[in-house]
């Protein structure tokens, strides 16, 4: 009997993985099945890094990736298309670590971003087919978005590679700030669903702008430069409110 125990117990762990595994497979297929229609309202929050692209900086050794957080709203029009309006404050800086470029300088710049984007499912948001359809939920559905807004900034350039706060001299602004530009943002990301009010949107971001000022290196510092850009790499979480339907029945209305 005692030869046999391992054997046993080997056997017990199997059955135990298999239970686990049949347990968490339950659980997801639980998290998909809704009666919640694929519309509506989402409330939007996120945080995430940044990292800029400019006269100065074009690779990432040289860039300081900084932080990004923002809120905003998203309405679903239907299981594929959604809009989307955010608010978002992102930091940028970099220090110029090219030889061939003798300027040794480094700056920072604080931006505040306002756009309307609209997102496209890769996948329908429902999974599924036939009658199974309208009461489950694909657990990730990748998705696309473009969109378009305006940015607010402030550029500070300085000299040396240090930070900010320990440099004793600033270089004066090339241009007049706060400063107003166009920003163009485009990119994807992956929506999981948790449930029918959370779910998690991890999203790659590239920003193309109309100024060539976010790292206060205008044409006159250098020539024949490029706009400048900008990328964010965010976590959004997604909320979406339960709004009770039929508010005012009739007996609401009768004032039963």
């Amino acid at each position: 009997m005692n030869r046999k125990s391992p054997l046993y117990f080997l056997i017990l762990c199997l059955l135990a993985g298999i239970s686990d595994a049949a347990g968490q497979s339950k659980l997801l297929r639980n998290m998909q099945v809704s009666k919640i229609p694929e519309r509506g309202i989402v409330v939007l929050a996120g945080a995430g890094i940044a990292a800029v692209r400019s006269d100065i900086c074009g690779t990432p050794d040289c860039n300081e990736f900084r932080p990004v957080v923002g809120i905003g709203a998203m309405y679903k029009f239907d299981p594929i298309w959604s809009a989307s309006i955010n608010l978002d404050y992102v930091k940028l800086g970099a220090s110029e670590k090219d030889p061939a470029r003798p300027r040794n300088l480094s700056f920072r710049t604080d931006v505040i971003e306002l756009t309307g984007s609209v997102m496209y499912n890769l996948l329908d948001g429902y999974s599924g087919t036939g009658g199974y359809r309208s009461s489950r939920k694909r657990f990730v559905v990748p998705y696309a978005k473009i969109g378009a807004g305006a940015i607010y900034y402030t550029a500070t350039s300085y000299p040396g590679t240090g930070d900010l706060d320990e440099s004793q001299t600033t270089y004066d602004p090339e241009r007049k700030y706060p400063a107003i530009g166009i920003v163009v943002p485009f990119g994807g990301g992956l929506r999981f669903r948790f449930s029918d009010q959370v779910s998690i949107a991890p999203e790659l971001l590239y920003h193309l702008t109309s100024t060539d000022y976010l790292d206060n290196v205008g044409p006159r510092m250098a020539p024949g430069g490029n706009k400048d850009h900008y990328g964010v790499a965010i976590v959004r979480l997604l909320y979406t409110p339960q709004i009770k339907e039929n508010i005012f029945s009739r007996k609401a209305l009768k004032g039963e």
